[in-house]
């Protein structure tokens, strides 16, 4: 009893880490621009097949990098994907919500099927980028999910300096509680939505590699992280960054239990089922809408 709940506690702390940074992407391009990217699944599984080509030469006969190399690889075409789908398509129609919405969504449709014709429908298993596990009392962790665990929150530590503390940071605050104000202080709000975008990207990218490791790396693996964003930003509270850590923990607590005590067919029952009652009890989340787009 006392080996299963150490492994809950120990599990859900590695898991909801990653699943803070899946969400915290989604709910800053909201945040910042009022735009629900239905595309951000598919940064994420453009980062872990960016870590894949890079590294798996045995697999695709072109290189055969250092996982760590990989890492930084999965990072930069994230970003890179996220900051051209904004300047390329986004930036043209986000003033239409809903045109904005369906034509995200497309992007993303493609892109599975485009994934689907280059690396085929089936499931690929990412070069572990640290081998092994620890001992951790009466379970044990793979190293992963100790990476993922230290490397997501590096990255969300790092997030919150820039934002609070750093002069361009303000500047995506300022824009996210206000457009108007953000403006009559000289902001350039074009260039701050791109370098939203540009985190997100990163964050999305970075996600990919553990979800691809931890799970598995295929065309159709940017569905479950999307609908996980979307349940963790709407349960936090959307645009809010506290909130959406507070129900990353949440969410990745109560999937790990579930899964735990009932098996993993019921891993996202009541994930739903909490979403459905904030819904009903606090329609605007947990933590409110933190950032306010005008």
């Amino acid at each position: 009893m006392l080996g299963a709940l150490i492994s809950v506690l120990v599990t859900g702390a590695m898991i909801s880490a990653v699943y803070a940074l899946i969400a915290i992407g989604f709910t800053m391009i909201f945040g910042v621009g009022g735009v629900l990217n239905l595309a951000h699944g598919a940064l994420i599984m453009i980062g872990a097949y960016g870590f894949l080509v890079v590294t798996s030469g045995s697999t695709f006969g072109i290189l055969s990098l250092p996982t760590g190399i990989g890492l930084i690889v999965a990072i930069a075409v994230g970003a890179a994907a996220s900051y051209v789908l904004y300047i390329g398509l986004v930036k043209h129609i986000e003033e239409n919500p809903v045109i904005t919405f369906l034509a995200t969504l497309v992007v993303a449709l493609i892109l599975s099927e485009l994934f689907v014709m280059g690396f085929s429908s089936s499931p690929r298993t990412l070069i572990n980028l640290v081998p092994g596990s620890v001992p951790v009392d009466f379970v044990r962790v793979t190293n992963i999910e100790v990476v993922g665990f230290v490397v997501s929150w590096i990255a969300i530590g790092l997030l919150w300096y820039y934002v609070t503390r750093t002069d361009e940071g303000r500047s995506i605050l300022a824009t996210s509680m206000s457009e108007r104000g953000a403006q009559l202080t000289g902001v350039d709000l074009p260039k701050i939505k791109a370098r939203t975008w540009l985190i997100a990207g990163a964050f999305a990218g970075l996600a990919g590699v553990f979800i691809g490791t931890l799970q598995s790396t295929s065309p159709v693996m940017w569905l479950d992280p999307l609908a996980l964003a979307f349940i963790i930003v709407v349960i936090g509270g959307i645009g809010s960054i506290k909130g959406s850590i507070v129900a990353a923990y949440l969410i990745g607590y109560l999937e790990t239990l579930t899964v735990e005590l009932l098996g993993a067919g019921f891993r996202g029952t009541f994930s739903l089922l909490v979403l459905v009652i904030v819904l009903l009890v606090m329609p605007q989340g947990l933590f409110g809408r933190e950032w306010v787009h005008e």
